[in-house]
């Protein structure tokens, strides 16, 4: 079998060597298989909002079975403390206590059911709240001591910098690709965005 004479193999080599260092650079960013970075869909949200509150029963349970469950896309919750700073604050503050267990989009449910019974913002008292967490299963004492810490407090400013950073004048809000949508929409909107988003072509 005869080789490759040498000045044939040279300019292969270093066609390769010139691709890895130009890669190594940042000068070619090399594309990812989209399933490695799906589409980041954000949704700025309060407890003590009623319209947020049918978003999250009506909307997101379709978009997370559509897009969340087949890979294409995450769901990011920025809850905030809009409505009001206490209760809103306090309601969520509990839920990313939760979240450090593991059940943060339970006890979501959970929160978003409660205030939907009378729209009473007292159902968010430290008592209600641990009781929520009771319920779930959640690990007590860790809950109790996370939400009377008020550790998660600058974790909610932040949600709310960049609420104001993207414009968020209406809750609830939903952003995908270049768009917002605010307020509570029938379904097919937020659908249309998403699918426009999917089917958009990737820039580097």
């Amino acid at each position: 079998m005869k080789r490759a004479p040498i000045k044939v193999i040279l300019p292969i080599l270093l066609v390769v060597v010139l691709i890895v260092v130009l890669v190594v650079t940042g000068r070619i960013i090399p594309r990812a298989p989209s399933d490695d970075h799906p589409l980041v869909i954000v949704i700025y949200t309060d407890f003590q909002c009623g319209p947020c509150g049918r978003l999250h029963s009506e909307v997101d349970p379709e978009l997370r079975a559509r897009y969340v469950a087949t890979g294409k896309a995450q769901i990011e919750i920025r809850v905030l403390a809009a409505m009001d700073p206490v209760y809103s604050m306090r309601a969520a503050q509990a839920a990313l206590c939760a979240g450090d267990q593991g059940r943060f989009l339970e006890y979501t449910d959970a929160l978003f059911e409660a205030y939907s019974e009378d729209e009473d913002p007292t159902v968010f008292s430290v008592e209600a709240l641990t009781q929520i967490a009771v319920d779930l299963g959640l690990d007590e004492a860790a809950f109790a001591g996370c939400l009377d810490s008020e550790a998660k407090g600058a974790e909610i400013e932040e949600n709310m910098t960049m609420a104001r950073e993207d414009g968020i004048r209406t809750l609830p809000t939903l952003l995908v690709g270049d768009v917002t949508i605010q307020g509570r929409k029938p379904l097919e909107p937020y659908i249309q965005a998403i699918e426009e988003a999917l089917s958009a072509p990737q820039t580097q």
